[in-house]
Parts: C-alpha cells; sequence; structure tokens
C-alpha cells in the first residue's frame, strides 16, 4: 500500500547531493583533494622561507675549495641527524612501558610503533638529502654557499613537522615530509 503525500518522510537534513568518492576534478578524487592542498601549501612556504633567507641572509664562506665544500656539506648533515638522534632517544624511553608492546613486538600504530617508522622514514630521507645535499655543494658557486644551510634548515623543520604530523593524521604527515607544513596545526578528523 502507498503512502498518502502528507504522511511522507521528511526530508534529512543533507540538502546538498552526495558525490560518489570515485568522481575526479583535475584528476584527483575527493579524498586526495586535502592531500594535495597541503602539499601545495608546503611548496609554497618552502618557497617562501627560502627566498627571505636567502635575501635576508648574506653569509658567505672565507674559503670555498673542495675541502671547506665538504666540511660544509658534513657540518649540515650533523644538524640534519639531530631529529632522528632525538627519536631514536624518545622510542629508548617508550621500550620501558610494557603496555605499548604485545610480547616483544610493539602494538600496531602505537607511539612507539610510529616513532619507529618515523626514525626508519627519517634515515631513509636523511640518506637522499645528503647525496644531493653534497653534489649541490660540488657544483655551487661561493656566492651561493649559504643556499646549504637553507636547505638543512628546511629539511630539519620538515622532519619536525612530520613527526607531529605523523602522530595526529597521515595524511598531513605525508604531505609535509617534503618540505614543512604551515596549512594546518590542527587538522579535523579526516582531513588535513
Amino acid at each position: 500500500m502507498q503512502r498518502s503525500v502528507d504522511q511522507q518522510q521528511a526530508p534529512g537534513r543533507r540538502k546538498a547531493k552526495r558525490r560518489d568518492p570515485r568522481v575526479k576534478y583535475f584528476g584527483f578524487t575527493a579524498m586526495q583533494w586535502p592531500f594535495i592542498a597541503t602539499l601545495v601549501g608546503n611548496w609554497l612556504f618552502a618557497a617562501a622561507f627560502f627566498a627571505a633567507a636567502k635575501y635576508f641572509w648574506t653569509w658567505t664562506p672565507e674559503a670555498w675549495g673542495i675541502a671547506d665544500r665538504l666540511a660544509l656539506v658534513i657540518k649540515d648533515a650533523v644538524i640534519a641527524l639531530v631529529p632522528g638522534v632525538i627519536g631514536i632517544c624518545i622510542v629508548a624511553a617508550q621500550r620501558l612501558d610494557p603496555s605499548q608492546f604485545v610480547g616483544r613486538v610493539p602494538k600496531a600504530n602505537s607511539p612507539v610503533d610510529i616513532n619507529n617508522r618515523f626514525i626508519l622514514n627519517t634515515f631513509e630521507q636523511f640518506t637522499a638529502w645528503f647525496i644531493a645535499n653534497a653534489g649541490l655543494a660540488m657544483y655551487c658557486p661561493i656566492e651561493e654557499a649559504r643556499t646549504l644551510p637553507i636547505l638543512t634548515a628546511l629539511f630539519v623543520l620538515g622532519r619536525i613537522l612530520f613527526w607531529i604530523g605523523y602522530h595526529r593524521t597521515r595524511i598531513c604527515a605525508r604531505s609535509a615530509s617534503a618540505s614543512p607544513s604551515i596549512r594546518r596545526w590542527r587538522p579535523s578528523p579526516g582531513s588535513c
């Protein structure tokens, strides 16, 4: 039996049409857009940071031979390793908490598990950064030597924000791994 017109259910709260999650705009789904927006924000911040640091900081080394270039790369590498070393210290302290383990294995997505993945990712990123930084140092002129410490600062800032973001939401963390994220400090659930 059919209901009469006055007995039909009231329309729901949702006024906007639901979109199919597979629908693509410019080749990206609705779930990919927060990642893309954060990534573009990262690039813009990194470019602005780099340009401002290069404009306001006028340091040049006294000598710029091969040994001086390698010395600067090694000094920068020591600073770039700081987030990884701090992560190792944090995991060492977290290993004293038995509630984060099942037997000898860390619980999935527990803070110690996340920090273990952060350490692994940091040293993988460091290896690529070190090779790129050394290659850049070999070919840049003395006027561009300040580029190396600026890129090191961006790397360290990016790793710190990756660690913070990885504990909050993985989308933000993965888009922040290449450069610092300033789009949002407190992501809402399910978005960046």
